[in-house]
């Protein structure tokens, strides 16, 4: 018997998962952030933007992710018109009435998310996925997944990292061609100073706030060719 593992799927014609966005552009990372798959589970189990408990169940929870399909980067533009435009210190803008913002998304990708830590709390995670007291979202309201979004418990693996390496890939596929590249990259959590920072570590303060935690991506080759076609 393994460690306690919630594996689930983000998949959908678009996903953002913004990072350092601001009020004129607002960007997307490679991978899901931290603190948008805990916005996720904070959808499905009912809690609101500010509750002090994300904070607790990121900081509970290790996370591991597999692009089976890294998607393409697009840009979207929006026109934001009004009388008087404020700035986020809740200001009156210069330059006038109208700006052009820029929105970035993930095109078609499909990431497999693996969590672990608490038992009781994947449990609680997992059965939430399953019946949601909000509907989910990949990173904005306007990204809506493509597949259902349940999460299974399984103890069938030793670790974060042989979970990616063992479970089947989502083999996505175009006029008979397979899409996805082959090594398969993950992003998972260093235990040193390895890797980058990524500022989406909720924290367990009251508001908003977010804290870097340190990340790598490997390549990996699937052990077992058990894949499953789209």
């Amino acid at each position: 018997m393994g460690i306690p593992i919630l594996l689930f799927r983000l998949e959908g014609v678009l996903q953002s998962w913004g990072e350092h966005s601001k009020w004129d552009y607002r960007d997307s990372a490679d991978f899901p952030s931290k603190s948008g798959v805990v916005g996720l589970i904070g959808c499905a189990l009912g809690l609101e933007r500010n509750d002090t408990r994300l904070g607790e169940i990121s900081r509970k929870l290790h996370m591991i992710v597999r692009a089976d399909k890294p998607g393409e980067l697009i840009s979207d533009f929006h026109t934001v018109s009004a009388e008087v435009l404020y700035n986020a210190e809740g200001k009156p803008r210069g330059g006038g009435s109208t700006v052009i913002t820029h929105r970035s998304y993930l095109q078609d990708a499909s990431f497999l998310v693996g969590l672990t830590g608490d038992v009781t709390l994947l449990e609680e995670i997992e059965a939430a996925l399953q019946n949601p007291r909000w509907t989910p979202y990949l990173g904005r309201k306007s990204c809506v997944p493509t597949v259902p979004i349940i999460g299974t418990v399984t103890t069938e693996y030793d670790s974060l990292l042989q979970a990616m390496e063992k479970y089947p890939v989502r083999k996505c596929r175009r006029n008979g061609k397979v899409l996805q590249e082959t090594p398969l990259l993950v992003e998972m959590e260093s235990e040193g100073m390895e890797g980058r920072q990524r500022p989406d570590e909720r924290s367990c303060e009251p508001g908003l706030h977010y804290q870097n935690r340190r990340v790598v991506v490997r390549r990996i080759v699937k052990q077992e060719e058990n894949d499953v076609s789209e």
